[in-house]
């Protein structure tokens, strides 16, 4: 991608002109690019996709005087232009949307016209491929070590559509070779990303079992809870960090209703603060008292409450982040 080119037809994509020129010196490495409008100095980031979770992780962003910093991107959703209008940040997107509070230029442009793009990778971002991608995210050395099919049997989903996701992901320059024998998964971070939508608006819906209350054991003693559950969200984040108080609680488990009932203490009730979900994958795990960190952490991101971004940073630091 040509970012430079991008940023100019943004500009363009305006009702009206604005002209801005490179600055030759841009001095810091964390932005890419430095341009000046109306003599006012700007600190470009320039991104694919901008939403809440995104923003959690671009401390550089907030961290410098507000006003001289500019966010360019294809997409940026509704609830991140408001908490960077919030915070007083500049942006602008390929749709002609723009916040820009300079000294001699205020601009507020929002169409209403903006939606996520799509590139044409539909063969990876699929209910299918978000399975997959959660054993590779959470594995990468099994993209080497384990053969399609056994990738298929793991992930619950069938040989021609591991064989589909695989070469999706080496079209679109998730893998490469590194030598005759061995690929390697790269670009993790825009994968994950990615990942965190899939798995929260594909699978996870297709997986629930219903929603559920806390019965004889109530709320203050889920954690002594002994039953073949595992914990996500916010109880299995907390059981993680010990950071976080749960207040929406999410499991897994092969459990049957009645099963839930008699070992686990807890009541079928559509408006019950538990959602329970079956398990989308084949390993078996259920000696963890929690999901995998990292289905833990997209739920959280997913969330975007402030407190469950805190807490899914400490997630990431700790145990996603070193994988990949």
């Amino acid at each position: 991608m040509d970012n430079i080119k991008d940023l100019e037809n943004y500009f363009k994509n305006l009702d009206f002109n604005i002209k801005f020129k490179i600055e030759n010196n841009n001095n810091n490495k964390e932005f890419d690019y430095c341009i000046n409008i109306n003599n006012q100095k700007l600190l470009v980031e320039i991104k694919n996709e901008v939403r809440p979770r995104t923003l959690a992780f671009m401390d550089s962003l907030f961290s410098n005087p507000n006003s001289n910093m500019l966010l360019a991107a294809d997409y940026i959703t509704p609830s991140a232009k408001e908490k960077l209008k919030e915070h007083l940040i500049n942006y602008i997107d390929s749709f002609g949307n723009a916040y820009l509070n300079l000294d001699n230029l205020k601009v507020y442009i929002e169409k209403g016209n903006a939606k996520p793009i799509s590139k044409g990778t539909n063969e990876i971002f699929t209910t299918s491929g978000a399975k997959l991608l959660f054993e590779l995210l959470k594995n990468p050395e099994s993209i080497n070590t384990k053969t399609y099919r056994e990738l298929a049997q793991t992930c619950n989903i069938s040989l021609g559509s591991v064989s589909k996701i695989m070469k999706g992901l080496q079209n679109e320059g998730y893998i490469i070779a590194t030598n005759k024998t061995f690929v390697e998964l790269i670009r993790k971070e825009v994968l994950l990303d990615k990942w965190i939508t899939l798995i929260n608006e594909k699978v996870l819906p297709t997986c629930k079992k219903g929603k559920y209350m806390f019965g004889r054991n109530g709320q203050n003693e889920w954690k002594n809870i002994n039953a073949a559950i595992q914990w996500a969200g916010e109880p299995g984040a907390a059981l993680l960090t010990n950071y976080l108080n749960p207040e929406k609680f999410s499991l897994f488990t092969n459990l049957d209703k009645i099963e839930l009932i008699q070992k686990a203490g807890l009541l079928p009730d559509n408006h019950g603060n538990i959602t329970v979900y079956e398990p989308f994958w084949n390993e078996s795990d259920t000696q963890n008292k929690t999901v995998h960190p990292l289905l833990v952490y997209a739920q959280l991101m997913y969330d975007g409450n402030d407190r469950n971004i805190e807490t899914a940073k400490i997630i990431y630091d700790e145990y996603i982040q070193p994988n990949l």
